[in-house]
């Protein structure tokens, strides 16, 4: 075995999230690690990483026991690296410069050789087929490019330093399908030369093919060790939230038909930003309007522009009769009762070193200002109705898993009754129970009248929620898919065709 973990324990202020947890992964096998969020994944990569240290139990990596390993950079020392679904870059630094910060920085004479770092952070990056200038801020990269940064850092280091681990965190989370499937068929073949590979992902999709077992926590305990192949999805499912799926208890999108004479909410006429081009839609009271495409129709500039922290350059957008600014003016789009949950939840949706109860108060703070009673049972109904764990309002947003902290900007946002609410591939990095609740959430609002604009990268989502779903191509709406047509895989081939 190249790692094994028995028995791993550990506890937080007293509450066990790992109870006697063990895990192997044997050389050149892709294990896959899944678990609904919470339920101790992310706390077992950190141990095994040298992050955290295990209150019980052992590890064995390569023949060598420990108690524990003591530190990240001991975990590197024993050939043992990881990426994780957030990757730790500095937005005012290229990305070069970040990519050196973990593969060091070429230099001569104690200087800097920039030319050469530069040189060779694009031969990187063209071995690994990604069009990205290394002369580009990290902060103007999207989620996906983070991303594709991120596991580029780890394989990269796999192939220089001969690690024989690599650990994937979710790193997958935010890429298209077709973007993600190059990069895992890289991993597929470097464990096929001998490197294990530790997986933890949702997309249960990835699984298939690749990994030759599966270990699934629910709980901080075990509940499945074995043949990955043993397992359908629903299966999985059924083991991470512990009880067969359930019909969802919320009321079912209504069809175009229904919302079709229900008055219009959002009108956008014949935007124009960068790469969108005369874009026009209409969004109706109680309706889920999906909207697909591809990185180059210019999709991801439309929650930037109705957030308001885009300006748009022709068109006009007009919220419950009332125009937003072109100049972009997020105050403008608030008071008009537009919310947006941005992709990026960690960095653009909420503020990680704040408590979860600062984070839902911050839209309307000003009603709770000297009112702490207040404040208090509106935080505290928020995350009991939105179900975010653990239930406490002084939890670091930033330590809360990625379900949950969509949970929380959900309520952040619904508490306040917007008429339109805008959500940006939301269930990126979402476990599927938790999955199923925001959906839940998601009828019920739109049900209780609110318009929903849903981007998402995955077309059966697509499919499930919405009463219709407008597929954007080169700036303009290609299609509009209802009835029979609202299949993901129609929704598919008009995105790729």
């Amino acid at each position: 075995m190249t790692i094994a973990g028995t028995d791993i324990t550990k506890a937080f202020a007293g509450k066990r999230v790992l109870d006697a947890v063990s895990i192997d992964v044997a050389g050149g096998e892709i294990h896959a690690l899944l678990g609904a969020n919470g339920s101790g994944k992310s706390t077992l990569v950190k141990i095994l990483t040298g992050v955290y240290q295990p209150d019980g139990g052992a590890i064995a990596v390569a023949g060598r026991k420990l108690d524990a390993i003591a530190s990240p950079a001991q975990a590197g020392k024993l050939g043992i690296a990881v990426v994780h679904q957030e990757v730790p870059l500095v937005d005012t630094a290229t990305v070069a410069e970040c990519i050196a910060l973990f593969r060091g920085y070429p230099t001569s004479g104690g200087r800097i050789r920039w030319r050469t770092l530069r040189r060779e952070v694009e031969e990187m990056l063209g071995r690994f087929d990604a069009p990205i200038d290394p002369d580009r801020l990290a902060g103007t990269l999207s989620p996906a490019e983070r991303a594709l940064i991120a596991l580029i850092i780890a394989l990269d280091r796999v192939d220089e330093a001969g690690l024989n681990l690599l650990v994937l965190d979710e790193v997958t989370a935010s890429l298209p399908r077709d973007e993600a499937e190059p990069y895992l068929n890289h991993v597929a073949a470097l464990a096929a030369r001998g490197v294990s590979v530790l997986m933890v992902t949702h997309r249960l999709a990835e699984l298939h093919g690749r990994a030759g077992r599966a270990t699934i926590l629910r709980d901080g305990r075990t509940v499945f060790a074995g043949a990955a192949e043993s397992l359908d999805d629903e299966a999985i499912v059924a083991h991470m939230i512990g009880r067969e799926r359930e019909p969802s208890s919320g009321a079912p999108a209504r069809r175009a038909a229904e919302v079709g004479n229900a008055k219009t909410l959002l009108k956008i006429e014949k935007l124009a930003v960068d790469r969108l081009a005369e874009l026009s839609l209409e969004l109706h009271a109680g309706e889920i309007l999906g909207i697909a495409g591809l990185a180059e129709s210019g999709i991801a500039e439309l929650p930037q522009v109705l957030s308001g922290a885009a300006a748009y350059r022709a068109g006009a957008i007009t919220m419950n009769d009332r125009a937003l600014p072109r100049r972009g003016d997020p105050r403008a789009s608030i008071g008009a009762g537009l919310a947006v949950l941005p992709a990026d939840r960690l960095r653009s949706g909420g503020i990680a070193s704040l408590p979860v109860a600062d984070n839902i108060a911050l839209p309307d703070v000003d009603r709770y200002f000297l009112r702490p009673a207040r404040e208090r049972a509106m935080v505290e109904d928020v995350i009991d109705r939105f179900d975010v764990r653990p239930p406490l309002r002084q939890t670091l947003f930033g330590r809360l898993s990625g379900g949950n902290q969509q949970k929380a900007l959900l309520g952040k946002w619904l508490h306040l009754n917007p008429s339109v609410l805008v959500l940006d591939d939301p269930t990126s990095g979402v476990d599927p129970g938790a999955r199923e609740k925001i959906f839940d959430i998601l009828r019920e609002a739109a049900a209780n009248g609110i318009g929903i604009l849903f981007f998402s990268t995955e077309p059966e989502q697509l499919a499930a929620l919405c009463s219709r779903v407008l597929v954007l191509r080169d700036g303009v709406v290609a299609a509009e898919l209802t009835g029979g047509d609202l299949k993901h895989e129609t929704i598919s081939q008009w995105c790729y065709a």
